[in-house]
């Protein structure tokens, strides 16, 4: 399955050395995709922190065409606020719709992600 890699992930990746055989294993597979938002999110700071290399290394994984469906967005804020899920971020939300939308699970650690994959039926990768 091709996975949306969230930028908890990258992070964790390229700061403190995690998910490196599950990274490693998608990257020689073809199956590790970004979405504009996700680098958005880690790109700034990487420049910043002057790190190219992982910059170039971003920008040769694929990135999704980010296509919102805001009746989509607005129907899971809604779903999720009346199921109880409060303070999801609007972002997380259009990344997992970005996901669902290109049939793709998506690879995170983040709570919010967790919660949102399994109320959208997305598949969730942790490691």
């Amino acid at each position: 399955m091709k996975y949306v890699i969230d930028s908890c992930v990258w992070i964790d990746f390229a700061i403190k050395g995690r998910h490196v055989d599950s990274m490693t294993k998608l990257f020689i597979d073809d199956l590790a995709y970004v979405n504009p938002i996700i680098l958005a999110e880690i790109i700034p700071s990487a420049r910043l922190k002057k790190e190219s290399a992982f910059v170039e290394c971003l920008s040769g994984i694929p990135c999704l065409e980010l296509s919102i469906d805001w009746e989509s967005v607005l129907d899971i804020q809604y779903f999720c606020l009346k199921s109880g899920i409060n303070k999801l971020g609007l972002l997380d939300i259009v990344i997992a719709q970005n996901a669902k939308q290109n049939h793709m699970g998506i690879f995170s650690t983040d709570r919010h992600m967790e919660l949102l994959s399994g109320k959208m039926g997305i598949k969730l990768k942790t490691e």
